[in-house]
């Protein structure tokens, strides 16, 4: 592979390795490699470094402590981490409770030796594509083993769990059973991670990986999932009845594996979508028939459970409330004979923003317990749904011909709580009739006193 100058420069006077995921992807033959790729460089002391980089763009020391640079080549969006070979040493149970030491000097070796599983614990020379490789990770990328560098590594730093679990699902490893124990041996320390910390490794287990289940499954047996994701958890062992073979927690993992990777909203409202049957869960015995498990109500409590996790792991506002409509939704029972209000009113409670998600929450939900005949009439929902989106109704207050300030002047309210009361009546009376939707009507049917 042919050099950039800038790396020429650096191989002139030291040595220069790619490090971490680049690696690891190229090792693997993934076809979707590491987005970043990150430098290691020897033998050049830093103010050397410095200018030289300095003459092909702009560098910045990003990560004094720990020796890293961040470089952007001229002409150029993507930025390159370059970083000197340190060791770190725990001086406490936080991930930043750190001795670090770095050094221009110091072997790759050294530096390979710190990290987290020995699959991304390889170097390779960018002069002539050599592996430094002092931990075997290349034979286990090859056996599809997943093997940790040294036996505190999770107790340095416990999200290294979460991250094997991971790498476990979207490279397809098996975990080394001494790595199973010492993560399990750690999974007490789960609750001293932050819930940014949390977040984003789920973010990348539901994103980066095909079949999420399996690290969703690994958590579950090491004792982790209890910790950070106790609601899930709480879905192993509970029966469901005749339309869900699996039990909540397995039915869970094969609806969120069913839905689309590149969808974090949907993904997450499979696996959160059903959990309210915990504690939703009755038994219905009828004279002369047979008991009946039902959860009625299951899909209001799923949404209070979608809220709260989805809080605790700190995403933002407007993600929490669409995954949580998607959820308390999803339950609709569509029938051929609905009417056309009927699918509208159906576009109006799940927002016509959401309803291309719903659509997928419900493929997943249909193809996680092979139900055919329910993706088969979700078809024929979907083009009654469009042929309404075309038509340009009106679905939310905003789409109304008139607004607060025409209610008050026509009815002489003043402003408050029954004018918002008569605008719903209004929209869900246009919501039945869409030709009611003009000013002159509107107001007409406000003085009337019909949309109270």
């Amino acid at each position: 592979m042919p050099h950039a100058q800038w790396q020429e420069e650096i191989l002139k006077r030291g040595e220069l390795y790619y490090v971490g995921g680049s690696v690891r992807d190229r090792l693997l033959g993934l076809e979707e490699p590491a987005p970043d790729t990150d430098y290691l460089v020897r033998k050049l002391p830093p103010d050397e470094l410095e200018e030289m980089l300095s003459s092909f763009g702009s560098v910045h020391l990003v990560g004094k402590a720990f020796g890293v640079y961040k470089f952007t080549p001229r002409k150029e969006t993507q930025s390159f981490d370059i970083a000197y070979p340190r060791k770190e040493a725990s001086t406490g149970p936080g991930h930043r409770d750190f001795k670090v030491d770095w050094d221009w000097d110091l072997p790759v070796e050294a530096d390979l030796g710190r990290r987290d599983f020995t699959i991304n614990a390889i170097a390779q020379s960018v002069r002539d594509g050599t592996l430094v490789d002092p931990l075997g990770g290349a034979k286990d990328i090859l056996q599809r083993r997943l093997r940790m560098v040294f036996p505190q590594a999770f107790e340095e730093d416990p999200l290294r769990i979460l991250r094997g679990a991971r790498f476990a699902a979207r490279f397809s490893l098996v975990v080394e059973n001494r790595t199973i124990e010492a993560m399990r041996a750690s999974a007490r320390l789960m609750g001293t991670l932050s819930q940014e910390r949390v977040q984003e490794e789920f973010t990348k287990l539901l994103t980066q990986c095909d079949a999420p289940s399996v690290g969703l499954t690994l958590m579950h047996e090491i004792g982790v999932l209890n910790v950070v994701f106790p609601e899930l958890d709480r879905g192993a062992g509970v029966i469901q009845n005749e339309y869900h073979p699996d039990d909540v927690f397995v039915h869970s993992l094969k609806s969120c594996d069913c839905a689309p990777r590149q969808n974090l909203a949907v993904r997450w409202a499979a696996l959160l979508h059903d959990l309210g049957k915990v504690d939703k869960k009755m038994t219905i015995e009828e004279e002369g028939e047979a008991p009946r498990v039902v959860f009625y109500g299951h899909e209001v409590e799923s949404a209070a459970i979608t809220q709260h996790v989805l809080r605790r792991l700190r995403y933002s506002n407007a993600f929490v409330e669409k995954c949580q409509k998607l959820v308390r939704y999803h339950m609709f029972d569509y029938q051929p004979e609905w009417s056309q209000a009927a699918i509208r009113r159906l576009i109006r409670r799940v927002g016509e923003e959401n309803m291309d998600d719903m659509f997928l929450l419900r493929e997943a939900d249909c193809r996680s317990r092979d139900a055919d005949e329910g993706i088969a009439i979700l078809g024929e929902l979907k083009a009654r749904v469009n042929d309404e989106l075309s038509k340009g109704r009106a679905f939310k207050l905003a789409d109304l011909a008139i607004g607060g300030a025409d209610v008050m002047e026509a009815l002489g309210l003043p402003e408050g709580p029954e004018v918002g009361k008569v605008l719903d009546a209004l929209l869900e009376a246009v919501i039945e009739d869409p030709a009611l939707n003009t000013r002159e009507k509107l107001i007409d049917l406000a003085r009337k006193g019909l949309a109270k």
